[in-house]
């Protein structure tokens, strides 16, 4: 059994850097969703939607929803399942996906799923964890998987998400082999403790070379045998804002049940490209590399002498049709940041702001494991 899973869409004509008043943008999304789509046909796996199609919680822009809706359709032959995401919201006659009920399972309720002679529970965004729980653990043959939308404590936001103190255990939602959510747009997974190193859960963020390489293989490495209660967030297949800026590439998670083999698959779509530059040498660079940002939306942040300002402005104007120039005043290097938020473990925390700032001729191990028998005795 394979599924192709993806979330956030949000499918909508953005103003945001648009050169036609947003068509572009709706376009961008409408592309990527129908490159999920063939994706599923192609390797002859279900599509397996985790929530937020559109963007505007109370209405749908009717071309983005015309558009959404003939592609669909058009893939038939897909066996297609959506839930519900909080973009998604419900309504009189339903959630912003009833209009899709023609062409598409979809889930606007806690259920259990049948794909390939297996079950999945699939929570939408309103459902509270503990029926979750009880859908999982109060069954005779327990589901394979969890596919749902929501955000978890601890999980890794992007640079200008502010939800750093919310969030939902992932414990609370029972016992699943793993778990496939959206909502979150930075794609990720959580890798289970490993009792014998002592190593607690980790978020990983899937790295650039993730693409075209398997994101978990069974039998090799450290997830050796079977699932183990991974849980994976797709991301948003696109970049849709500032606030995913220089993100590695997105696409969608291919899963293969039986193998446990998860591959990120990308997609081919615009991006947010964040450079920041103190050398007019170091602009000239970046251009000699136009062509590979040529459909991109580039910020330039400029910190260098001011002599050169016209022309650094001017040269990466002549570059890019879609472009911001920014001039910042040189200020004092800081520390190296630590991305530690609120909603992560005391654990994880101290290893992230260890490792950001790391003490010369101090033993890294023996300082956290002190630091952790200090700070985390009821804390894992």
């Amino acid at each position: 059994m394979k599924l192709v899973c993806t979330a956030d869409f949000h499918v909508h004509p953005y103003k945001l850097q648009s050169r036609d008043g947003g068509h572009d943008r709706m376009l961008d999304g409408l592309s990527c969703l129908r490159q999920s789509l063939e994706l599923a046909r192609s390797v002859r796996a279900a599509w397996v939607f985790c929530g937020d199609f559109k963007q505007p919680k109370t209405n749908w822009p009717q071309e983005a929803l015309t558009g959404a809706h003939a592609l669909l359709r058009e893939y038939s032959d897909v066996e297609k399942l959506m839930i519900a995401g909080n973009h998604d919201a419900l309504g009189v006659g339903g959630s912003g996906l009833a209009p899709f009920r023609d062409c598409a399972r979809v889930v606007e309720d806690l259920e259990v799923i049948a794909l390939g002679g297996q079950e999945y529970v699939c929570a939408p965004w309103n459902v509270e964890a503990d029926r979750v729980r009880a859908a999982i653990d109060g069954r005779p043959s327990r589901p394979r998987a969890l596919i749902a939308h929501g955000f978890i404590a601890g999980c890794m936001l992007g640079p200008e998400d502010a939800r750093i103190a919310k969030g939902t255990p992932i414990a609370d939602y029972g016992s699943f082999e793993f778990a496939v959510f959206g909502d979150v747009h930075k794609g990720q997974w959580r890798r289970p403790a490993d009792a014998s190193s002592g190593q607690p859960p980790t978020w990983i963020a899937y790295p650039d070379n993730v693409a075209g390489k398997a994101v978990r293989v069974r039998g090799t490495g450290p997830l050796d045998g079977a699932w183990r209660g991974e849980v994976y967030y797709t991301g948003s297949p696109y970049q849709q804002n500032w606030g995913e800026r220089s993100d590695p590439p997105k696409g969608a998670l291919l899963v293969e049940v039986d193998s446990g083999t998860v591959d990120l698959v990308p997609f081919d779509s615009p991006r947010f490209v964040h450079l920041d530059i103190d050398t007019v040498d170091r602009l000239e660079a970046f251009l000699a590399r136009r062509e590979a940002h040529a459909r991109d939306f580039v910020r330039v942040v400029y910190s260098g002498p001011g002599s050169m300002l016209v022309k650094a402005a001017e040269l990466v104007g002549d570059a890019f049709r879609s472009y911001q120039f920014i001039h910042r005043r040189a200020t004092a290097p800081s520390e190296r940041r630590a991305d530690v938020h609120a909603g992560m473990s005391r654990r994880e925390i101290l290893t992230r702001y260890y490792d950001a700032r790391p003490l010369a001729g101090v033993d890294r191990e023996v300082t956290l494991a002190a630091l952790f028998r200090l700070a985390c005795a009821t804390d894992e």
